[in-house]
Parts: C-alpha cells; sequence; structure tokens
C-alpha cells in the first residue's frame, strides 16, 4: 500500500503518514482484519465479563477459585493468538511477504511482549511486596505508608521497563518486515539501532498515547456509563434494595462490550502502521549516516 516508506520523516510526518494509509486504505484494511478484530472483541468481552463477577464477588465475600484463573490464563493465550492473527494480517498489507511468514513472524513477537510484560510486573510486584515486608518488619513506617512506598516503587520499576522496550518498536517491525532477518537480531544489532533512536520513539509513542486516551475515552464511554450501572445496582441488592435493571442489561452489556472492543482493536491496526513507518524513517536515517560516513572517509 505503501511506495515511499523509506523516508527521513519526523514524528509528526509518521503520525500523519500512519494516519492517511489507514484513512485511505480503510475498506482494504477491513477487508482483511475484520475476523481476527471480532476474535479479539469477543476476548475482550469474556475479559470484563470475567471481571465483572470477580469484582461481584470480592463485593459478596466470595472467594476466587482456581477455575477463574485457569480461565484467565486460558484468555490471555487465546488473545495472544488473535492478536498474532490481526499483526498478520495487516503486515501482509504492508510487505511482500507471505502470511503464513507474517503469522509466525507476528506470534513469535507477541510472545516476546507477553514475556517481557510478565518480567516487568513481577519484578515490580515483588520489589513492591518486599519493601513492605522490610519497612513493616523494622518498624520503619506504618503500614498504610508502606504501602504507598511500595506503589512508588512499582510504578517505577514499571516506567523504566516502559522505556527498555521502546527500542522493541523498531526491532521487531523489522523482525516482521524484512524476510532475512533473525529472532536474535531483535535482542541484538537492531534493538541497539532503536536504543540510538529512543527519543524519537518515545516521543511518538506519547503522542500516539494520548490520542488512544482520547479516543478510547470517546469509544467506551456508553460501555463505562453500563457497567457503573450494573456495579451500583448490585451494590443496592446487596443492601436490601430490589433488581432495578431491565431483563435485557445483561445482552446489552455483552452488544455494547463487543462493539466497543472491535472498535479498539482498530487502535492496534494504527499502531501496526504507525510502527511501520517508525521502522522506514529510522532505517532511511541510519542510511543517510552511514552515506555520510562513507564520504568522510572516503575524503580522509
Amino acid at each position: 500500500m505503501e511506495n515511499n516508506l523509506f523516508k527521513s520523516r519526523s514524528i509528526y510526518g509518521c503520525v500523519k503518514a500512519a494516519f492517511n494509509l489507514m484513512n485511505l486504505n480503510i475498506l482494504k484494511i477491513f477487508k482483511k482484519t475484520w475476523m481476527p478484530a471480532i476474535a479479539l472483541a469477543v476476548i475482550f468481552t469474556l475479559y470484563i465479563l470475567g471481571c465483572k463477577n470477580v469484582m461481584f464477588a470480592n463485593l459478596c465475600g466470595q472467594k476466587l477459585s482456581y477455575w477463574i484463573l485457569l480461565a484467565f490464563v486460558l484468555i490471555v493465550i487465546c488473545e495472544t493468538l488473535a492478536e498474532s492473527w490481526l499483526m498478520s494480517r495487516t503486515y501482509t498489507l504492508l510487505n511482500t511477504n507471505s502470511f503464513k511468514n507474517n503469522l509466525r513472524r507476528s506470534l513469535s513477537v507477541t510472545l516476546l511482549k507477553l514475556f517481557v510484560a510478565i518480567v516487568i510486573f513481577t519484578i515490580a510486584f515483588f520489589c513492591g511486596g518486599t519493601a513492605i515486608a522490610i519497612l513493616v518488619s523494622k518498624h520503619l513506617c506504618s503500614p498504610d505508608k508502606a504501602v504507598s512506598i511500595s506503589m512508588i516503587i512499582e510504578f517505577a520499576i514499571i516506567t523504566i521497563g516502559f522505556m527498555f522496550t521502546l527500542p522493541f518498536i523498531f526491532s521487531t517491525t523489522k523482525y516482521i518486515m524484512e524476510k532475512n532477518t533473525e529472532v536474535i537480531n531483535i535482542f541484538s544489532k537492531d534493538y541497539h539501532t532503536g536504543i540510538k533512536h529512543l527519543g524519537f520513539i518515545l516521543i511518538g509513542q506519547i503522542i500516539t498515547t494520548l490520542c488512544y486516551i482520547l479516543i478510547m475515552l470517546v469509544i467506551a464511554l456508553p460501555l463505562m456509563i453500563i457497567f457503573h450501572a450494573y456495579l451500583t445496582n448490585q451494590m443496592g441488592i446487596m443492601n436490601g434494595d430490589s433488581d432495578g435493571t431491565p431483563s435485557y442489561f445483561i445482552f446489552l452489556m455483552v452488544s455494547v462490550s463487543l462493539l466497543t472492543t472491535f472498535l479498539y482493536t482498530y487502535i492496534f491496526v494504527y499502531f501496526y502502521i504507525f510502527s511501520y513507518y517508525i521502522y522506514g524513517a529510522i532505517t532511511q536515517q541510519e542510511k543517510e549516516k552511514a552515506d555520510i560516513k562513507m564520504k568522510i572517509d572516503k575524503y580522509e
């Protein structure tokens, strides 16, 4: 779809190019991605319904069984597969590789993201829990203050971890785009290239994240209203009030959730296209630097 990928664009240029490409080819993108988008919408809706049941169980003081934990693990596995499907469908429009090749590489990238996220959150919560244990056991502060300090530590570690993952935007995109790129390059040569352009990628992430938040607030507003109504109604029932919701309320919640999460998946698609332009811009910048260095060396 793009004939001018390798161009030294600014962050604004990458954001604009990704938007224009998606806007001009929305029907083509939709035809390729509607099936994995529906799969992701169903999975996200199951996750939302699961969270609803967990919150209700906590309000009632009920213990959660291991089956609920197993269900959430299965949802994560299905989400990983569906996201890989969506990613590969999108990149099939952006490169000349086969769908099978894109799917295999997309699955590797999604599993890598999942693994890195688990490692970062595990380290953060472990350090936070350890901080609480040390502060409380040695009577250095009150339990409430220890929890606050723990949350600060966890937030700091997650933020540092987020910065650590930014160069992967370039290295993983290059891995999917170029057939001859090996998995090891994600962590080595291409990751190092991503580090050199960390500021460029960070600014792009900040801009796109702010846009995501604004869009999601608009898209998810009906679902948030319905979810809040459900929780308020359940708390009222616990206090002895009658059920104030209509008989079709759960059907309405599921329908709105499916529509909301279906639209949400196209934020993923935009991010893949944006990463595609980030890859093209950085590759071109590296090429220009290499050409300048070659000319300098030649004259010397």
